[in-house]
């Protein structure tokens, strides 16, 4: 009994032995005070982004120029069309109406044209009629005269003949003047046969608009009247269908704001993505950057055009497309965290480069790593692109592998003080809470 209470005691010597000289041996682990991320190369793509609704490449509205109600239509949503395809019908009833009477009205005015042609050869025929008459009263007058010279006839007989002379002048006169009547009314004449000609022409082009066609080939997207709806068209052509050209390509509008239009040029690769697929990622390229701005609330945007393929026509007009636009890209390039450039290290002594209680440097941009014992040591830096959560950047040193310091540990700070403050006294607010309720 006492060998078994000598050997647990001495037992337990040798393991408190053990345990003291362990933990007097350790080396104690030193806690870095800084949050850090290791330099790497990688990838660097700076885009920019913004929001932009699928329309298609062409959008064709398709109205009608005559009044009348829809008798008929012939497609309908979604409905594929061609070129010349007809469409709707507009009731023709009124305008075959026109058409007739027009009809009769050019008959009739030929038929008047042919009637003033053929007064005109009488007016003609009777001027001729009278020049010859005319003729032969002046010999019968010279005859006259000369018989009255030799007193063979009464002096009467040289009255009469020189007055059918002058009767004879001025029905020649009176007959020219019909001529030229009759020929102003064959030119009238003429005249209405095209007035109705024309007017021919427009009832019939107005009975064709009653037929609407389509102008393109392309998909029905909107129809905004139904059977039997009456159409008027005043100012503007009502607008029946609204037609899509090729659905295989569509364009997207995306309104980009004036900071970043500069880095926007034809032909950049651009990304999006739409809600209704919202895994699939879907390409495509800048082929139109607009010059016409727009200010909402002071802000300018310029319109961008980009266009892509639309496979299997997943995207259909009207959609929201998130989109990002590939401004820049490099490869195998240095990369830190963005939030690197925001840090200083508290209590920082002035120096040459620093302004006094501040922390403008003249030295351009910098990071700081973590040199020997946890000491930052401060590194210049060249930026070159961001994708807003990565810098690539350029050093006169090597810095892959390098830890560089993005904040400062908080969390064994927090430790201390919770276990130094008393449990149920009230919590003051964190410095998070009192930054913002500044």
């Amino acid at each position: 009994m006492k060998k078994g209470i000598i050997f647990l005691v001495v037992l337990g010597v040798l393991g408190l032995a053990i345990w003291q000289g362990t933990k007097y041996f350790k080396t104690e682990k030193v806690e870095s005070p800084w949050r850090t991320r290791k330099i790497e190369r990688g990838l660097i793509v700076q885009e920019v982004r913004a929001t932009g609704t699928v329309q298609p490449i062409k959008n064709i509205l398709v109205g009608t120029q005559v009044n009348g109600p829809i008798k008929k239509l012939y497609v309908n949503f979604n409905d594929e069309v061609k070129v010349g395809q007809q469409i709707a019908q507009i009731d023709p009833a009124v305008y075959q109406a026109y058409v007739s009477k027009d009809e009769a009205t050019l008959a009739s005015a030929k038929a008047n044209v042919l009637s003033s042609k053929a007064n005109l050869a009488q007016a003609r025929a009777t001027v001729e009629l009278t020049q010859a008459k005319l003729v032969l009263a002046e010999k019968d007058l010279v005859r006259m005269e000369e018989l009255r010279k030799n007193e063979m006839v009464a002096q009467s007989e040289v009255d009469t003949a020189l007055s059918n002379r002058d009767a004879l002048l001025a029905q020649v006169k009176v007959n020219a003047a019909a001529v030229v009547q009759a020929e102003a009314a064959t030119q009238q004449t003429e005249a209405m046969i095209q007035q109705s000609e024309a007017s021919l022409q427009l009832s019939r082009a107005n009975l064709g608009y009653t037929t609407i066609k389509s102008p393109v080939d392309g998909v029905i997207i909107q129809r905004n009247v139904d059977e039997g709806q009456t159409v008027v068209s005043s100012m503007n052509a009502q607008t029946i269908f609204t037609i899509a050209t090729d659905l295989n390509r569509i364009q997207i509008q995306a309104d980009i704001p004036e900071s970043d239009i500069g880095g926007i040029v034809m032909g950049q690769r651009v990304t999006f993505s739409v809600d209704a697929y919202n895994r699939v990622v879907f390409t495509g390229n800048v082929v139109q950057v607009r010059m016409a701005a727009t200010s909402v609330q002071n802000v300018v945007t310029f319109p961008v055009i980009i266009q892509a393929d639309n496979p299997n026509k997943r995207l259909f007009p009207g959609m929201t497309a998130n989109l990002a636009v590939e401004t820049g890209r490099v490869e195998d390039i240095l990369k830190i965290p963005a939030a690197a450039l925001r840090f200083t290290p508290p209590d920082l002594p002035p120096c040459a480069d620093e302004e006094k209680g501040g922390i403008k440097k003249t030295g351009g941009p910098a990071v700081w790593l973590v040199g020997p014992n946890n000491k930052p040591e401060r590194m210049k830096i060249k930026q070159k692109l961001s994708d807003g959560t990565m810098i690539g950047v350029e050093a006169e040193q090597d810095l892959l592998g390098r830890e560089v310091i993005v904040g400062s540990q908080t969390a064994s700070a927090s430790s201390a003080e919770k276990d130094s403050v008393n449990p149920f006294a009230p919590k003051m607010p964190s410095h998070s809470v009192r930054h913002a309720a500044r």
